[in-house]
C-alpha cells in the first residue's frame, strides 16, 4: 500500500498530542512535516510541545515549523482553561533535543508540497491560520493538495459560543479561506468528536501498560478530561483532534454527510459557526465542497488508539529506548 503523504498543522494541546501519536504510529501515513499554530496556547509553546511529542516518539527526523503568532484579523485567545499554562499541562516531558525549522510554517508547507511527487493531504487540528496563509501565498500549489482534513466546528454544537467551536471561532476568517478554497474538505466537528470519548474507567487501559507512550497518553487523559468530567459532566475525555487523523487512515470508522461547508462571519451571534446544508442533494442550493463526519465507531476508535501506543512503544524499544 502506498503511504498517504500528510502535513499536520496543530496546536498541541492534549488531544493534538494524541492525534500526533496516532499519525506517527500508522504505516499508512508518511508524515512529511508538522507546523505549529497559535490556539490552545501561544505558538512558542505549541511549537515546543510538538517537538516534545516527536522526541518521545523517537521521530526527531520530522521537521517542525513555527506558524503565525496571532489570527489573521482578531486578537489571540488561548484555551488555558482546558490545556493549562504550557498548552499541554499534566505529564512532564523532557526538553526536545532538536531545533525547529528555520522556515516559517507556510514556507515549510510549500516546500514539502512542491517536493512531494504525489498530492499531499493537509490535516488541521488547531486554528486554520497557517493553512490560510499558505493557501493565499501559494495559489499555484492548490492543485497539489489532495484534501484537507479538519477538526473544527460542528453541525449542531458549539463550545465557545452556542454555535461556534474553538478552532473555527479563534480565527474564523482563516477558516473561511480554507473552506472556500475548492480543495476537498473532510470536517470532524463536535457532533462526532464528542462521541470519540475515552471513558474515565478506560484510562486504566493505558496506565497499566509499560512504556513512555502509554504513560504519556494516560497523563494527557487525566489532565485534559478534568474540565469535561467536572464542568461538562461528560464521563471521560473526547479525543477531538485524533478524529481528523483517524479519518484519513480509517475512513470506515466514520459516518459522513456530503454537503457545502462554509463559515459565518457577518452575524455577531453566530460568528465562527459552520454553515452547511444537510438537506438531500437535489434540494441543496450550493454544490458540495466536502463532507462532515456525524458518527464514529467509538469502540474501534479506542482499540486503534491503544494499538498506536503499542506500535510506538515497540519502535522506541527497537531504537534503544525503554530498554
Amino acid at each position: 500500500m502506498n503511504k498517504i503523504p500528510v502535513i499536520i498543522d496543530c496546536d498541541p494541546g492534549h488531544d493534538d498530542a494524541i492525534a500526533l501519536i496516532t499519525a506517527l504510529a500508522s504505516d499508512r501515513l508518511d508524515v512529511l512535516g508538522i507546523t505549529a499554530a497559535a490556539g490552545n496556547q501561544t505558538v512558542d509553546k505549541t511549537e515546543k510541545n510538538a517537538r516534545k511529542i516527536l522526541e518521545i516518539c523517537a521521530r526527531t527526523d520530522i521537521p517542525v515549523a513555527k506558524g503565525r503568532t496571532a489570527p489573521l484579523l482578531q486578537s489571540l485567545h488561548v484555551a488555558r482553561d482546558i490545556h493549562g499554562e504550557s498548552g499541554m499541562d499534566g505529564p512532564v516531558l523532557p526538553e526536545p533535543t532538536f531545533e525547529p525549522a528555520k522556515e516559517p510554517a507556510e514556507e515549510l508547507i510549500a516546500r514539502l508540497v512542491e517536493e512531494c511527487e504525489t498530492p499531499v493531504t493537509l490535516i488541521i487540528t488547531g486554528t486554520c491560520t497557517n493553512i490560510a496563509v499558505f493557501l493565499l501565498a501559494y495559489p499555484h500549489l492548490h492543485r497539489k493538495i489532495a484534501r484537507i482534513s479538519l477538526m473544527g466546528g460542528g453541525a449542531f454544537l458549539g463550545n465557545r459560543t452556542p454555535l461556534a467551536e474553538f478552532n473555527i471561532w479563534a480565527d474564523p476568517e482563516a477558516a473561511r479561506i480554507v473552506m472556500d478554497s475548492q480543495i476537498p474538505l473532510e470536517v470532524y466537528g463536535l457532533d462526532v468528536t464528542h462521541k470519540a470519548l475515552i471513558y474515565q474507567e478506560e484510562f486504566e487501559l493505558f496506565r497499566k501498560e509499560e512504556g513512555a507512550i502509554f504513560q504519556l497518553v494516560a497523563g494527557l487523559l487525566d489532565f485534559f478530561s478534568a474540565s469535561y468530567l467536572n464542568e461538562r459532566k461528560m464521563n471521560g475525555g473526547p479525543i477531538h483532534d485524533a478524529c481528523a487523523v483517524m479519518g484519513v487512515i480509517y475512513p470506515e470508522l466514520f459516518t459522513y454527510r456530503e454537503t457545502h461547508i462554509s463559515v459565518e462571519l457577518e452575524s455577531r451571534e453566530s460568528r465562527g459557526a459552520l454553515t452547511m446544508d444537510l438537506r438531500p442533494k437535489e434540494k441543496r442550493e450550493k454544490q458540495a465542497n466536502g463532507k462532515i463526519a456525524l458518527d464514529v465507531d467509538r469502540d474501534k476508535f479506542l482499540q486503534l488508539l491503544l494499538e498506536s501506543c503499542k506500535i510506538l512503544t515497540a519502535e522506541r524499544r527497537k531504537k534503544g529506548y525503554d530498554s
